[in-house]
Order: structure tokens, then sequence, then C-alpha cells
């Protein structure tokens, strides 16, 4: 049995871990978001609309339910794609949003475009705004671009965009192909492209 010293020695000890512990989860918000998933690294071989067999891959699906990385998949009329890629006469890439080439059973969604204003492996992050909707952009080999997605895919979150950063490694006219890099973020609503499981 303890005498009076030992215990009142015990519940001071208990008082201050209690208070450590209250003291370390009040500078934690309950209600704060948090990222489920590490950003991906991924890279595409897809074929131009144009000049290329229907079977062929020119199209991506950056994020689906279930799916937290892009897809490349061959177009159909139900829209089950979020970019399209075609080359032009001049040998550039014209990358595509779905509205552009169909539109969507499921009612049209709004992509955004943007170009970096630095180089593709040193962005940190999706600006907030400067977005281009539904545009068409055409680029040359070496260059990125930014991608901004509100999709079903976050249709049960709070915020509803995806953001991605793409670079064209190369654009091969003959072939009707490009090879493109990306860093997609699949957290809904997190703009950063950083490694690991984005913090914002």
């Amino acid at each position: 049995m303890l005498n009076l010293s030992e215990r009142r020695a015990r519940r001071g000890l208990l008082l201050a871990v209690l208070a450590l512990v209250a003291g370390a989860t009040a500078c934690e918000d309950p209600f704060e978001i948090t990222a489920q998933y590490p950003n991906v690294d991924q890279t595409f071989e897809l074929w131009a609309i144009s000049g290329s067999p229907a079977a062929y891959p020119s199209g991506l699906l950056v994020v689906a339910p279930g799916l937290p990385q892009a897809t490349a998949v061959r177009l159909d009329a139900s829209g089950n794609f979020d970019i399209a890629v075609d080359i032009d006469s001049l040998g550039r890439l014209r990358v595509l949003p779905v509205g552009s080439v169909v539109s969507p059973i499921g009612g049209s969604r709004v992509i955004q475009f943007q170009r970096p204003t630095v180089s593709y492996s040193v962005i940190p992050d999706a600006p907030r705004d400067g977005w281009s909707p539904d545009s068409v952009l055409l680029l040359g080999e070496g260059q990125a671009f930014l991608v901004r997605i509100s999709t079903l895919y976050c249709q049960f979150d709070i915020r509803q965009d995806i953001y991605a950063k793409f670079y064209v490694d190369s654009i091969i006219p003959a072939d009707r192909r490009v090879k493109l890099r990306s860093r997609i973020n699949p957290n809904c609503g997190f703009r950063s492209l950083l490694n690991g499981v984005p913090e914002y």
C-alpha cells in the first residue's frame, strides 16, 4: 500500500502527463484536411488523334474513383478522359480538354491549363490563379504545362480540383506519337507538386 507522499507523487506525475497530452493536441486542428496519397510521377506514350489508329491511346484520364494515378486511354464518345493530344502540321503538340473533343455523357467538366514561369523540375506547386479554362495548348519539345481538373473523383470532397504538371519529352510526327512526363497530385484540392505526401 502506498503512503501519502507516494500517492501525491504519482498524482503529480499523472497530472503532468495529462497536461503534456492536452498541450500537444491543442496545437492540432481536428478539422484540418490532410492528404492521403503521395504525389505520383508517371510517363506516358500517346498517339495523336489525327493520323493514328483509333485503338491507340490518345488521351489521359488523370484520376478516377479508386485509381489515384493517371491512365492512358483510348478516346470514346462518352468522354471518359480528361485531356487528349494531337500533333499539328508544324509538328507541335496540341493538348485538348475533353470538351474540345466530345460532349461527355456525365456533363461538361472544367479542364484548365497554364504555362509555368519556371522549368518543370523546380515547379513547387500549382498556382491559385492565372488558369485558362477549356483552351487548347500548343507546345514544343522541352516545354511544360500545368493542369487543373474539376473531376468526379472529387465529387464528395469539399475541394473539387486535381492538379498536375506535365513535360513534353518528345514529339515524333512521323509516328504520330508523343512522350510525356508528369507529376500528379491525386489529393483533391491540394496544390503542392513537391516530392512525397503534399502538405497543401
